[in-house]
């Protein structure tokens, strides 16, 4: 059985992504075991001796409860909760873990996510994806298998440094990925391999729920980051043998794969000299500096943030629903692994999600190779499709089998609006992807307030519905010029 290796790199690369996931979301479900902990250990030692902190642990703790604060109620503090932590000689497990200093843990891995999309993009395509993805990951497992003792150790303080640094190696996942796919998938598959891989991420939820499951049935918080952290050390090993940045560095692939992605790419980094193929350092090092002045100035562009900005808005409220099946599953003291229709019925959709984004991506190979629709007209019928089912979905969220318009929605955002990057331009796929990665962040690092507007404001929701049919009307699946910037003047 002959396994073609651009099937290999899209699996690797879809492990990377539900790694990146799984890491970025673990500690959002360990918080609150967390939390217990330090107030079981209270327990036993009721107060914590102010003495035991020197000055400016003191000083930070109360910064961070009023920044949190300020955060979550747009600069209005209560003045109780603004001398949280400077009262009295001793501090508790609850203003040790206040709820606003847990917001910032939270906050802290989006801060560096969205600092480093771009600069990995731009490492990616000069020096090849595989080691940009790879160093990121192996990173990222690094730090999440120490957090358990970063937090003993330091409790929140060293913890919020740990998390952005995670955020920090996670930022170029995305952009790496997108700089391995555009040399390694062919037009002819990028909806259906391209939607697979870039919707990892729901599978990665998935996987987050198990572990948590695990670690609420085993009482045992540190358990789940070692699971994540070691699965992340594991799959680096394994990539860096059998995959590699470019075809023409690949030992293992055949001629014929070979000439077959060659002439189903449009960048003009593959290189099929016999000297190129020797090592993975295949890369082109003359490759111009990226075109900022025409990609910033492209409408397709500013089109595509547009769009890349709106679903993340929906995802925000599941840790709080993953969170609500291990409270009850707490309350009514069962099994978490017994109650199997609970668990279906937060992870299912996620399972669904990506099953449709392999429809929807398989959809539009279709109806692009028979043409059918052009490129530009299916990635805006799937952007189309995000809408409608998106609005039907916030119309019957209270309803039973809402999630179904959830579903559809996303499984076309994964096989239209995601796949933009290597549409319009190949050659810096990494840097479109990370620019519009780096955007759609936004959501997740301010999101008591996006929450807040969301729901209370007309306004804000009347613009998001004019962001997104602008949007949708201009966002093009064509090769942008700026895609071959040495073909013409800047």
């Amino acid at each position: 059985l002959e396994v073609k290796q651009r099937t290999v790199l899209c699996c690797f690369t879809l492990l990377a992504i539900i790694n990146a996931s799984t890491m970025r979301l673990c500690l959002d479900f360990s918080l609150n075991r967390i939390v217990l902990d330090c107030v079981d250990a209270e327990r036993a030692a009721p107060l914590i001796a102010s003495q035991t902190f020197s000055n400016w642990r003191m000083q930070l703790q109360m910064w961070l409860n009023q920044v949190g604060m300020n955060r979550l109620t747009g600069g209005q503090t209560n003045g109780a909760m603004g001398s949280l932590g400077s009262s009295g000689s001793n501090v508790s497990c609850s203003e040790l873990w206040s709820r606003q200093t847990q917001s910032i843990v939270v906050m802290a891995f989006y801060v560096g996510y969205i600092l480093t999309n771009i600069p990995g993009g731009r490492l990616s395509e000069r020096y090849g994806g595989k080691w940009v993805l790879g160093a990121a990951i192996l990173l990222s497992g690094l730090l999440t298998l120490i957090t358990p003792a970063a937090v003993r150790c330091g409790g929140p303080y060293l913890l919020v440094v740990i998390r952005l640094m995670v955020g920090l190696c996670e930022g170029p996942c995305f952009p790496a990925v997108c700089a391995l796919l555009a040399q390694w998938v062919p037009e002819e598959e990028r909806g259906m391999l391209a939607s697979c891989v870039l919707s990892g991420g729901e599978i990665g939820i998935v996987v987050v729920q198990m572990v948590s499951g695990l670690v609420a049935a085993e009482k045992d918080w540190p358990l789940g980051f070692y699971l994540v952290g070691g699965g992340a050390v594991l799959w680096f090993c394994c990539f860096a043998l059998v995959c590699y940045s470019k075809p023409d560095a690949c030992p293992f692939i055949q001629d014929d794969e070979r000439e077959y992605i060659r002439r189903q790419t449009r960048n003009n980094n593959l290189d099929t000299s016999r000297s190129q193929r020797r090592c993975d350092r295949a890369v082109d090092a003359e490759q111009p500096a990226a075109p900022w002045k025409s990609m910033l100035t492209s409408r397709p562009m500013w089109a595509l943030l547009s769009v890349s900005l709106q679903p993340d808005w929906g995802l925000q409220r599941y840790p709080l629903k993953l969170q609500k099946v291990l409270d009850n599953w707490g309350t009514r003291g069962g099994d978490l692994w017994a109650e199997l229709g609970l668990v279906i019925t937060v992870a299912g959709p996620r399972m669904g999600t990506w099953l449709a984004s392999l429809s929807s991506g398989r959809l539009s190979d279709f109806l692009v190779a028979h043409r059918i629709l052009s490129r530009t007209q299916t990635r805006r019928l799937m952007s189309w499709l995000v809408f409608v089912c998106g609005s039907m979905y916030m119309l019957q969220e209270d309803d039973y089998g809402a999630s179904i318009w959830s579903i559809l929605s996303m499984g076309a955002y994964y096989a239209g609006i995601k796949l933009l990057p290597l549409d319009m331009s190949p050659n810096y796929a990494a840097t479109v992807m990370g620019i519009s990665g780096a955007l759609s962040a936004l959501p997740d690092l301010l999101m008591p307030y996006l929450h807040n507007w969301n729901v209370s404001n007309a306004l804000i929701r009347s613009i998001r519905v004019t962001l997104w049919v602008i949007g949708a009307c201009y966002i093009s699946g064509d090769e942008q010029g700026f895609n071959r910037p040495w073909r013409r003047p800047q």
